[in-house]
């Protein structure tokens, strides 16, 4: 497989997967708020406005996404369960991009080798 395919293909693999880490991640937000164990609370919004199901599936995705990534704008909080939810997601996405790299050298070190040498 040539390089270029390679990384064009590695780039999709790890869209996909934070994608669907977040997305678990979101569904388990929204469990959670249907449960009345924890909500996400948005500071920018009406309480009214909070309460549509729409607004409940964005709030927990944009939450989700700026929690795996460590970003954390302040604009949303957790209460609840949800804190410990995103105490282990931020745990997965610190650890994440170093698993991916580790993976990479343990198990293809022949690519590196070679490629080195170019």
């Amino acid at each position: 497989m040539r390089r270029k395919t390679m990384m064009i293909y590695n780039i999709l693999f790890l869209c996909f997967l934070y994608i669907s880490v977040a997305s678990i991640f979101s569904l388990m937000y929204i469990v959670s708020d249907f449960l009345n164990l924890g909500c996400i609370i948005d500071h920018y919004s009406s309480s009214l406005h909070q309460h549509q199901f729409l607004d409940l599936f964005t709030r927990s995705f944009y939450f989700s996404i700026t929690t795996l990534f460590s970003v954390g704008y302040g604009d949303l909080t957790p209460f609840g369960i949800s804190k410990g939810i995103a105490i282990i997601e931020s745990l997965i996405g610190y650890v994440l991009p170093y698993a991916i790299v580790i993976n990479y050298i343990l198990y293809n070190p022949k690519f590196f080798r070679k490629n080195l040498h170019k």
